[in-house]
């Protein structure tokens, strides 16, 4: 009981002192001129931005603009100074963003040269891995993976044999678990056609229609992948190859690299947008 007691004697103490200093902080800040007032909290912007402390700096003089708005002066000086912060930062930016585009570009092109475009007169070259291409895909059923120059990835099936399957989605399994595509049954991306004793049956699962089995593959290159083919006859399995799954991993790998590329570009492109906007008063 005395121990609380001495406890509470104490808060209470503590909770007076307090008060006794912050009633005497608000007499002091009272007798400060309002000019001294603004000019004190104007220097520290500019401390704030010597620091670097862009946010704190343009809070500072934001404050001093909305307080003070009969001080012309340091008001003018206080809006100088936020344009100063602005172009500063906006030079930081596109510092950043120059360093970063040319560390992405560095590091995709040796990445690159593992690929060809699968139609070099079509306006967007679709990608592809080059241990994917025409002739390592003759007389197999295999599942290929595209990006194009933005980064836009998709995958396909290729189905060949003897009778067809109908195939319409795609199983990827991994001992228990699997990654199913959607059900395909729209004509622009199914095609199937028959090239002698066997059939032909390709499907293009492109706008989010591959449901994940892309990354899927790509996530797990190092474990054994087993493909089903779902058809509305049968369905057919085989097992992914070394090479095609390497292909999956750094076709998977290259579009990631593309839509950063992609973005970075338009990050710069957006941010000298604003500062010449800025700088015409617009």
């Amino acid at each position: 009981m005395r121990n609380t007691s001495t406890t509470l004697f104490y808060i209470f103490k503590l909770t007076y002192i307090v008060l006794i200093l912050s009633i005497v902080s608000i007499i002091v800040g009272c007798s400060i001129p309002r000019e001294e007032q603004a000019q004190i909290t104007f220097n520290d912007a500019i401390d704030a931005y010597m620091n670097r402390h862009y946010n704190t700096a343009k809070l500072l003089l934001d404050s001093v603009i909305f307080t003070y708005p009969d001080l012309k002066n340091i008001v003018r000086e206080s809006k100088d100074m936020l344009e100063i912060i602005y172009k500063t930062e906006q030079e930081r930016n596109l510092l950043f963003l120059d360093s970063l585009l040319t560390s992405r570009e560095k590091e995709i092109e040796p990445l690159l040269k593992q690929f060809e475009p699968e139609d070099e007169q079509a306006e967007m070259p679709v990608l592809i891995h080059k241990k994917q291409n025409v002739q390592h895909a003759w007389e197999r059923s295999y599942i290929r993976a595209h990006t194009d120059k933005n980064g836009t990835f998709y995958i396909s099936s290729h189905y060949i044999g003897s009778a067809a399957i109908h195939h319409y989605a795609i199983r990827v399994a991994i001992d228990n678990s699997y990654q199913q595509t959607d059900s395909i049954t729209d004509d622009a991306y199914a095609h199937s056609f028959r090239d002698g004793e066997n059939v032909w049956e390709i499907i293009k699962f492109k706008k989010g229609s591959d449901n994940g089995v892309g990354s899927f593959i790509a996530s797990n290159f190092d474990k054994n992948i087993v493909v089903t083919f779902v058809g509305e006859k049968s369905n057919y399995k085989i097992q992914l190859t070394e090479t095609d799954k390497q292909a999956f991993r750094e076709t998977y790998q290259l579009a990631i690299l593309l839509r950063e590329i992609v973005q970075i570009r338009s990050q710069i492109r957006n941010v000298k947008i604003a500062m010449k906007k800025k700088k015409n008063g617009k």
